[in-house]
């Protein structure tokens, strides 16, 4: 515990911090206030509004040693399932590679329509299956989860019929991290094509967004925001992001690069496309309504549809709930993927199930065995306080 004299001692330090960023402070300043006219109100339209969301935000475990289950499961906000299946650290690449593939998976068809034939040629976060074992990140599956939920949202988008103009909502920006560039390219130029196709040939436009709860530039720019009034407005209203100010805050440069950015470096590093252009929105008519980062598609940037599609996601962000002002389809998409309690419940028995029987199908069993088995589970469930665990 802090006393008094370690108290003041940080006080002290952080006046002095305080006062030596304060240039820095200033320049952000004065990059916000120029901003103020940019800001743009939100008039409202009726749309359908459909969310595509994976297991969850976070890491979602079933333990039980030695055993690491992570289940997939992606649905739309309608609950709607598209994929549901599990994965392990320990999986084999080369035969869940083969398993989409061979069942037309949602990831089978991106990895087919993009001329891939394995999950390591379409992110280069997939191992490959000659990769030695102790040289395998544990991280990988996240990739992977996260590449199932963009092959959803693209067949989602290819393969789905639409009988209303419709706003796709991803969790998460409309940034290509995990693909290899050139792939991710591919598979936005056959998005593009195919919403041309809807657009002409059955007058259904969809429109595509990616909403996060935070990020790193509102982090750094939201007092500032505050300070100098900007969306501090008693309307909803949005206002686009400069190319500058993603720049100074986010490390990697290959980040901020945009579709007609030069493809590699002058030493031949390939660049992450950046799809969607960056918006702060606030959906509330209040001055103080919470601020979320929005990207809207490049497509609606150069069709002047921005102010359409905030206009089409305001109904939905102000029915958000319990989240406030947060899309009310992706909060229904995390409710509806999210597994938890009895479902969690559920699953650990399943795998429980599994190991029992892996136990019995080797050599012969005794009862001894099989209640130990029993004991191990009672306890680890119990440790756990259910066996099931977020992260």
């Amino acid at each position: 515990m802090l006393d008094r004299e370690q108290l003041e001692a940080l006080r002290q330090d952080i006046r002095r911090m305080t006062e030596l960023d304060n240039a820095h402070l200033e320049e952000i300043r004065s990059q916000v206030r120029s901003l103020r006219d940019r800001v743009k109100p939100i008039r409202p339209r009726n749309a359908t509004a459909v969310a595509l969301m994976a297991t969850d935000g976070g890491e979602n475990y079933i333990r039980f040693d030695p055993y690491l289950i992570v289940p997939v499961r992606i649905v739309d906000s309608y609950g709607k399932p598209h994929y549901v299946g599990v994965v392990s650290p320990y999986t084999n690449i080369a035969q869940l590679n083969e398993f989409h593939l061979e069942n037309r998976t949602p990831l089978g068809i991106l990895m087919h329509d993009l001329g891939v034939d394995g999950l390591w040629n379409l992110s280069r976060f997939i191992p490959h299956p000659d990769t030695p074992p102790q040289e395998v990140r544990r991280r990988w599956v996240r990739d992977y989860r996260d590449l199932m939920e963009w092959a959803v949202l693209y067949t989602y988008v290819m393969y789905q019929s639409f009988a209303t103009d419709t706003v796709l909502v991803r969790d998460g920006f409309l940034r290509g991290f995990i693909f290899y560039p050139a792939l991710f390219r591919q598979m936005w130029a056959r998005i593009r094509a195919r919403v041309d196709e809807l657009r002409q040939r059955e007058r259904r436009r969809v429109f595509l967004v990616g909403i996060a709860k935070q990020s790193r530039i509102l982090d750094r720019y939201h007092l500032v925001m505050f300070l100098e009034g900007v969306l501090v407005r008693p309307d909803a209203c949005y206002l686009p992001v400069p190319r500058f100010m993603e720049e100074q805050v986010y490390r990697w440069t290959q980040y901020g690069r945009t579709p007609e950015s030069e493809a590699e470096t002058e030493t031949g590093e390939a660049h992450y496309e950046v799809i969607g252009k960056l918006h702060f929105a606030k959906f509330g008519d209040r001055p103080y309504d919470p601020i979320y980062p929005v990207d809207v598609w490049v497509y609606h940037e150069e069709r002047n549809e921005v102010d359409e599609v905030f206009s089409y996601l305001l109904a939905d962000a102000q029915a958000g709930f319990p989240q406030p002002f947060y899309p009310l389809c992706l909060q229904k998409a995390h409710e509806q993927a999210n597994l938890s309690g009895f479902e969690g419940e559920m699953l650990q028995e399943l795998v429980v199930e599994a190991i029992r029987d892996a136990v019995c199908a080797g050599e012969p069993s005794t009862a001894s065995e099989l209640s130990n088995l029993e004991v191990f589970r009672l306890l680890s469930k119990a440790k756990r306080g259910g066996g099931y665990e977020q992260r």
